[in-house]
């Protein structure tokens, strides 16, 4: 008469272990998975903590970035050495010597673009278009165009100004020196005579860079003195033998996109 209590007591005892079993197991799995988040969550955040977070502009004082100082170089040289600008230029041009007495200053337009192998030291080419009015007695009281057209490669060099103060950090200065081509073109526009020449010269000069939007848009100011030997400078006019020589002066401004 006890055997079937006995089974039921039997069978209701391996009930109680099996759920046991299960729940321990439950509790192993979910200690398990707390714990593995916990080191993932721990690890996602100590790297996010670490990652360089990339930086827009690229006269940006380097003291305020967050990494070692070991790190430093390497970090600046990847996210701010290399990057490529492109930029309008608008001014003023002169003539020097004799062919400034003669030629009126003009409207300077053109272009440049600017590639940085470092913070410091970039290449740069430029581009432009200046029509001058000469009135030279050499054409006989008539007024002729003097187109100028210089194409020019060189260098740039931005100075450390980490500790400077802030008024020329915001400025960033440059210096500038290269060389190249300048095309001239003299001529008569109503009898459409015209006169071509192929120029080699050098220059030297200097800028400042101002950012204005969002650490994309600069607008720089750029002072250059341009060596140039033109073909005709040996002519003499009215016995005045200097009055085709002469170099030549620019001023220009200018809107730059960094990308």
């Amino acid at each position: 008469m006890n055997e079937p209590h006995t089974i039921v007591e039997q069978g209701t005892l391996m009930a109680f272990t099996l759920m046991e079993r299960r729940f321990n197991l439950f509790i192993v799995a979910l200690i398990l998975g707390l714990s593995t988040g916990l080191w993932n969550s721990t690890a996602i955040a100590e790297s996010q903590g670490s990652d360089y977070k990339g930086i827009t502009d690229p006269f940006g004082d380097p003291t305020a970035y967050e990494f070692a100082e070991d790190e430093k170089a390497d970090k600046e040289f990847f996210h701010l050495g290399r990057f490529f600008m492109l930029g309008m230029d608008f001014g003023l041009g002169n003539f020097t010597g004799g062919l400034g007495q003669t030629n009126e200053p003009a409207f300077y337009a053109g272009a440049h673009l600017v590639f940085f192998f470092d913070k410091s030291l970039a290449f740069e080419g430029r581009a432009a278009y200046i029509r001058h009015r000469d009135n030279s007695p050499l054409f006989n009281g008539a007024v002729i165009d003097n187109i100028l057209i210089p194409i020019t490669f060189g260098f740039r060099f931005y100075p450390d100004i980490k500790n400077a103060p802030r008024p020329i950090a915001i400025a960033n200065p440059y210096l500038a020196a290269g060389a190249g081509l300048y095309l001239r073109r003299t001529g008569d526009p109503k009898s459409g005579v015209e006169e071509a020449t192929n120029n080699t010269g050098a220059y030297l000069g200097g800028g400042l860079q101002f950012l204005i939007y969002r650490r994309h848009i600069y607008l720089g100011t750029d002072l250059r003195y341009h060596l140039v030997y033109f073909d005709d400078e040996a002519v003499d006019v009215s016995n005045n033998p200097d009055a085709r020589s002469g170099n030549y002066f620019s001023t220009v401004f200018s809107l730059t996109y960094n990308f």
